[in-house]
């Protein structure tokens, strides 16, 4: 019965990662509003744009006039990216790992190596000058 139970488990989690697979954007490239939270807990708000190069991602993000670059790829259902922006002490560095959710929106989490803390960010795709 264990095995028969496990079997299913196998079976429904294979089709669900196939038809997640199939549905899956196949370019996440375009503008995206972004919303946030920064490591003093405060709410931030701004734009990313994404663009396809060869096998991975390029983003640009522009929060309260700050530009971050960064490099990214799609693993299954995340898009991981490492970003960097200048600072006045040089380069700051860090990563964020989004989750594909299935209406476009990129649910993430971001850090960098001088934080204690990991924190969250949403993407939410502007199509037409409009939120959706």
């Amino acid at each position: 019965m264990v095995r028969l139970v496990a079997s299913l488990a196998c079976v429904v989690t294979l089709f669900a990662s196939a038809a997640y697979a199939e549905n899956a954007p196949a370019d996440l490239s375009g503008k995206y509003h972004c919303e946030g939270t920064s490591d003093q807990g405060a709410k931030y708000t701004g734009e990313v744009v994404i663009k396809k190069f060869n096998k991975g991602y390029q983003l640009t993000w522009v929060v309260n006039k700050t530009k971050y670059s960064g490099m990214g790829f799609v693993d299954e259902d995340r898009l991981n990216v490492a970003w960097a922006v200048k600072s006045p002490n040089g380069v700051a560095i860090g990563v964020v790992s989004y989750k594909i959710k299935e209406n476009g929106r990129l649910q993430g989490k971001w850090t960098d190596p001088s934080l204690k803390g990991i924190y969250d960010e949403v993407l939410v795709p502007i199509v037409e000058n409009r939120l959706i």
